[in-house]
Formats: structure tokens, sequence, C-alpha cells
């Protein structure tokens, strides 16, 4: 056993040490050098848990923001789907039949996504909307637990991100009934985007849902 112990001890010398645990200031400071983006888009990919059923649901995406609060999100694969959200109204737009069915933006069929944008593009405000639960950093990399301040359907968010590209890379929104959606996010663009960005295309038809 003595031999086996000096044989692991270089081993656990240069075993690289686990990532320091940050306070709510050194989370802080670390959040106050992201750079905010007024304009990105990104590939992704989403994971949708359903606890009843104890199963996941992969798909992979696009989507485009824009501060203060306007997206797109295309889902691709396998299916084509696009939720917009240009600021005034959400549309869940469905390239194949040409049609959208408008919904109200304060209204529960899009709450998760405006959480997940509001998160990405208002970084800078993180902890006054959220209260930390735990955080840690190694390098580049911050992986952070945070909980609402005020009581919601959103129990508990996960995210790591990268103070090197000003990025979140990965984000979960754990809900109340159990059910999560997570997301891994990947080759940010910055820059300007069309005007057009946030429309319809010509010529679609809507129809008002509830």
């Amino acid at each position: 056993m003595k031999l086996r112990a000096l044989l692991l001890l270089p081993l656990l010398v240069a075993a690289p040490a686990f990532g320091k645990d940050l306070t709510v200031d050194e989370l802080r400071a670390v959040q106050g050098k992201m750079k905010t983006t007024d304009q990105m888009s990104v590939d992704f990919t989403q994971e949708n848990f359903g606890k009843m059923r104890g199963k996941s649901v992969k798909r992979e995406g696009h989507a485009i923001f824009q501060k203060p609060n306007r997206f797109k999100w295309m889902l691709e694969k396998p299916v084509q789907q696009a939720v917009i959200f240009d600021g005034k109204d959400v549309y869940e737009y469905n390239s194949d039949s040409n049609s959208a069915s408008r919904f109200s933006p304060t209204g529960s069929h899009s709450y998760e996504l405006k959480q997940i944008v509001d998160l990405v593009l208002n970084f800078d405000s993180l902890l006054k909307r959220y209260d930390l639960v735990k955080a840690d950093q190694d390098g580049d990399v911050v992986k952070a637990q945070l909980k609402p301040k005020a009581p919601q359907d959103i129990t508990l968010i996960d995210l790591t991100f990268s103070t090197k590209d000003s990025l979140i890379t990965f984000l979960k929104l754990t809900l109340k009934n159990g059910n999560y959606l997570a997301h891994d996010f990947r080759n940010p663009q910055r820059g300007a985007l069309p005007a057009d960005a946030f429309k319809l295309p010509k010529g679609v038809k809507v129809t008002d849902s509830n």
C-alpha cells in the first residue's frame, strides 16, 4: 500500500486544482469585465427534458438577438420552426405553409425563450435579478448556479460562460415541475443585423392565438 501511495503521489501533485469558488462580489467583478452585446447570432443545441416521461429531446438551431429583447429563434433539425419577437408581438412561423400564429409577449407561450434571451442580452444585470447559489472559476471558464429573487416557474438556473469570448456557452433552466430546458451555444457572430431580421416574410398569413 505504501509503494502504491508513493507511485500515485506525483499524479496527485500534477493534477490541476479544482476551480476556485467565487463569492457574490467576485462573481460581480467577473461579470463587470464581460462585454455586453447589442446584436449577436449563435448556433445552439437544445435539450428539452420532460420529467413525466423521463426523456430528453435534442434539436439543433440558430438564433439572432438584438437589445433590448428582440430575437429570432430557429430550430432547424429535425423539423424547421421559428419563433420571432419583434419587440411587440411573438410569432410562431411555419415556412412550409407560409403562415404564423401571433401570441401576446406577456403570455406563457414564449416565457422560457424570453428568459433565455434576457440572460444572453442583459448579462450585465444578472446579479440584480438573481441570487447566487454557488459559482466557481477555472481559468477563463466560470460556472454559476442562480435562483430567481422572486418566485416563478423557473426555480434554478445553471450557466457556464467564457470570460475570454464574453459568451454564455451553456444555459439550463430548471422548472418547478421538474422539467428543464438546456442550451449549448457556439459560433458567436457579433455585428449589425439586416434591417428586416425580425420581420415576417411578405405574404405570410397571420392568425391570432391565445
